[in-house]
């Protein structure tokens, strides 16, 4: 009984950091497509946008699927991270209904929260202002 307990804590533990790790990967090439689009000669394969999205889209799949633990587990940090991945990767997506969604939720996260709001806001602000 205890290891299967411990076995659950443990698998969800990597679940999480696996998330993390996959959000960040998505972030990062989403920023990378992004910046190349500016350029002139920019070129993407059918194949290559079909991995990015797949990327992208498992992120997003997988952080929301952490959200909607939050009335069951008490992972207010967790919870706060997936909500900041969230809106950074809506932000890069130019979803910005989206990115003022995740905003709002993360500002009931605490000090912490609210300032990690106001700089993705602020970033919107910015690629609106452009």
């Amino acid at each position: 009984m205890k290891l299967g307990f411990l076995s659950k804590i443990f698998e969800g533990a990597l679940s999480i950091e696996k998330t993390y790790n996959e959000c960040d990967a998505a972030l990062s090439e989403l920023k990378a497509y992004n910046e190349k689009r500016q350029e002139a000669d920019f070129r993407i394969s059918t194949e290559e946008k079909a991995e990015l999205d797949e990327v992208v889209n498992t992120a997003i799949t997988n952080a929301t699927r952490i959200i909607d633990k939050e009335g069951e587990r008490n992972w207010p940090g967790v919870f706060r991270e997936m909500h900041t991945n969230l809106a950074k990767l809506y932000l890069e997506l130019d979803e910005h209904d989206k990115v003022r969604a995740a905003c709002e939720r993360l500002q009931d996260y605490g000090e912490t929260g609210r300032l990690e709001a106001d700089e993705v806001l602020e970033s919107l602000k910015e690629k609106e202002d452009s």
